[in-house]
């Protein structure tokens, strides 16, 4: 196992235990569909990923075998980082700066049906603030846009 998956499995299991981390809340279920695009906030209430000091949130996706869709996520507060864990990818798609202007962008195809956990993060230590997650039906190129942070 990877130590992305294994970063992945941790932040699904602290979402789903009663207390989080040291006297956090679990986390919400928080859901994302095909052609949704939703406004959030990384705050100090999410899961902090210590092995990189980044907070974290855990969306969930449904997944079709062999559909391509692009996960885009965007902030002005803080360096967008993205990854993708479910059944059937042999190493997570993650990304930093393909969406431009630092933004993460990935395109996924999905390898069977199921659910699809979304990590919306930050490549920056303990960065913090609104950002846009958007779900979109087939792929789009990575940006040509330079990141300037």
């Amino acid at each position: 196992m990877t130590s992305l998956a294994r970063a992945v499995m941790a932040l699904m299991l602290l979402d789903a235990s009663s207390g989080g981390l040291a006297g956090q809340a679990p986390a919400p279920e928080r859901t994302i569909a095909l052609g949704q695009s939703i406004r959030g906030d990384l705050t100090k209430q999410d899961v902090l990923r210590r092995a990189d000091s980044a907070y974290a949130q855990r969306w969930v996706t449904l997944g079709v075998a062999g559909r391509t869709v692009t996960i885009d996520l965007d902030s002005d507060a803080f360096d967008p980082y993205l990854f993708v864990a479910g059944p059937g990818f042999e190493r997570e798609p993650q990304d930093d700066d393909s969406g431009g202007r630092c933004n993460a962008r990935l395109t996924v195809t999905f390898p069977r049906d199921g659910e699809y956990t979304i990590v919306v993060s930050t490549a920056d230590r303990y960065g913090l603030g609104p950002f846009t997650l958007s779900v979109t039906g087939g792929s789009k190129p990575k940006s040509l846009t330079s990141c300037e942070r």
